[in-house]
């Protein structure tokens, strides 16, 4: 068995380990720990706030959803298990201001009779939060069957976010090779799939 050595630079080695911490403060809040509750919020005002407002001119209204989002966090009984907390209150926000947007425009989304009113609800997001997980699940057992320098290459380059030429440097293969080995990976995929 090969063993491979990866050498993250330092704002990679970062993300993973604010990811970890994140990851560890979930799982507290989830045991109803609101000091947990509270260094996320803390931790992820700003970005929220920097991302509500490219879907929400209205800075107050950002401001509002980004606290009911956490308020509705913490009043979940059932709170999920989630393998990256930015993307989910990323994703959470998004839903909430794009509703509030519909509203606020009194734009309605009809279903296919045209009669009842659709909403994105937080259950659509729990649903395709389970679909999307299913997905990874798919992913993974997919990238099993691929030989092992595919599947090095492809965790190189989607999961540790190398370029090309940190791949290169890594696995000691030309550019053209890296390219053509995740080309070769993601058809072989994509057949599976």
């Amino acid at each position: 068995m090969k063993c491979y050595f990866v050498i993250l630079s330092n704002e990679k080695t970062a993300a993973l380990i604010q990811n970890e911490h994140d990851i560890h403060l979930w799982e507290q809040l989830r045991k109803g720990n609101k000091a947990a509750l509270a260094e996320l919020f803390e931790r992820y005002f700003t970005q929220l706030y920097n991302f509500g407002r490219k879907i929400c001119s209205d800075e107050e209204q950002v401001k509002d959803c980004i606290q009911d989002l956490f308020l509705e966090i913490w009043n979940q009984n059932n709170k999920m298990s989630l393998l990256s907390v930015r993307a989910y209150l990323t994703k959470a926000l998004q839903y909430k201001l794009i509703r509030i947007k519909k509203k606020s425009q009194l734009i309605q989304t009809f279903d296919g009779n045209g009669e009842e009113f659709f909403e994105l609800s937080h259950e659509t997001f729990v649903i395709q939060n389970e679909i999307d997980t299913e997905k990874v699940k798919q992913l993974l057992t997919s990238m099993q069957q691929l030989p092992k320098r595919q599947q090095e290459i492809i965790y190189l380059k989607y999961y540790l976010n190398l370029s090309y030429e940190e791949i290169c440097s890594v696995m000691n293969i030309q550019y053209q090779v890296a390219r053509n080995q995740i080309s070769s990976a993601i058809k072989s995929l994509k057949k599976q799939g």
